[in-house]
């Protein structure tokens, strides 16, 4: 008896952290990793072109059969511009190309989002703070403090978040 006790209190010791970390709200460092959208089910695509440029787009689904070319990222806090522990880069998987995002042009409320060199150290506009929100993460630029968000068309942007999380183009899981 004694001894299924003390099986069952170690089993439950190793439980909670497991438990703890399944429930935190922060993200964590990871490579391969994909951004799905929570109003479209559809993944944050980097696309390569022949002339070397990149582009972003938010409307293909994510497959199901382990080919993920095109939608893993590379999750890290490593080469920032004055870290603070809680923003992150997301780079292109296993390459020097960023996600980054800018002011929006004067009268608009919208900024575009893309892919760019990263710079080293990587600079605010390369820095996101991923902010859980209970269904999911708003990615947040550093720099200009608006929200990765897209449309069901597959647009990529920003604009400024929505406070309450109700705009579910707004958060990635």
């Amino acid at each position: 008896m004694r001894k299924t006790l003390v099986a069952k209190v170690v089993g439950i010791a190793a439980a909670i952290p497991m438990l703890v970390l399944a429930t935190t709200g922060s993200a964590h460092a990871a490579s391969g990793i994909t951004w799905t959208q929570r109003a479209t089910d559809h993944c944050l695509m980097w696309h390569h072109n022949s002339d070397g440029s990149n582009w972003l787009s938010g409307d293909n689904i994510c497959w199901n059969d382990g080919h993920k070319q095109g939608v893993k990222w590379d999750d890290s806090q490593s080469g920032l511009e004055n870290q603070t522990g809680e923003y992150w880069t997301e780079k292109v998987n296993g390459t020097g190309v960023c996600l980054t995002a800018y002011w929006a042009p004067s009268g608009s409320n919208t900024a575009p989002a893309y892919l760019e060199p990263c710079s080293g150290p990587a600079n605010y506009y390369e820095q996101w703070k991923e902010v859980w929100v209970g269904n999911g993460f708003q990615l947040v630029n550093r720099m200009t403090g608006w929200c990765l968000d897209a449309n069901g068309s597959g647009s990529v942007y920003t604009t400024a978040c929505d406070p309450n999380h109700n705009n579910k183009y707004q958060i990635w899981y």
